[in-house]
């Protein structure tokens, strides 16, 4: 049996669609006979009908049958209900390596098979914010080291860091920083 903290943190879990908690227990609802991940986009059941396994085999064996909605039966992360954080990761990830520095994301969204409008809101719901503004922070994190180096010009620290004009990098440098990057290299030189 578990303790009754354990529970209570279990349901909380289970209310809230916690994904800290998903791979570490499986929900069954007595209910349906089914189990479930923490996670699991379905209605949520009454609390007095769910039964707390720590693995998909334990609630297996005591008789119920994988939810197919969540697919626990599955590792975290390989299951349809993850396409989306899946796919807003690997665009993170690809936006970081400057994939919209090169191309827009339209050109990145195609190479996924997938249209730039289904791209735009999984980064949106995943992560909060849209793929040109993580971006534009990626840009700004590269150009802010680069200013460290003396011997580059602000000029060379706009296009190196993926800006396709200086304009543009003086205008997002002033948005994030309210400073310029001349500023703002002076004030970090200075200490």
């Amino acid at each position: 049996m578990h303790e009754q903290t354990d529970l209570e943190r279990w349901h909380h879990a289970v209310n809230t669609r916690d994904a800290a908690y998903d791979g570490r227990f499986i929900v069954a609802l007595v209910s349906t006979g089914i189990y479930c991940r923490p996670v699991c986009p379905s209605r949520l059941a009454r609390p007095e009908n769910r039964r707390f396994f720590a693995t998909a085999v334990d609630a297996a064996a005591a008789g119920f049958r994988a939810c197919r909605r969540c697919r626990p039966e599955l590792c975290p992360g390989e299951a349809p209900v993850d396409a989306v954080p899946r796919l807003a990761k690997h665009v993170a990830a690809r936006i970081s390596a400057g994939a919209l520095d090169r191309g827009s994301l339209r050109e990145l969204a195609s190479t996924m098979g997938m249209s730039e409008r289904h791209v735009r809101r999984a980064v949106e719901r995943e992560l909060g914010a849209s793929p040109k503004r993580l971006a534009v922070a990626q840009r700004l994190r590269r150009a802010t080291a680069l200013l460290a180096d003396p011997r580059r010009t602000v000029t060379q620290v706009a296009y190196t860091s993926g800006f396709q004009s200086l304009r543009r990098f003086n205008a997002a440098f002033r948005a994030q920083f309210a400073m310029s990057p001349t500023a703002w290299r002076r004030r970090s030189s200075r200490g």
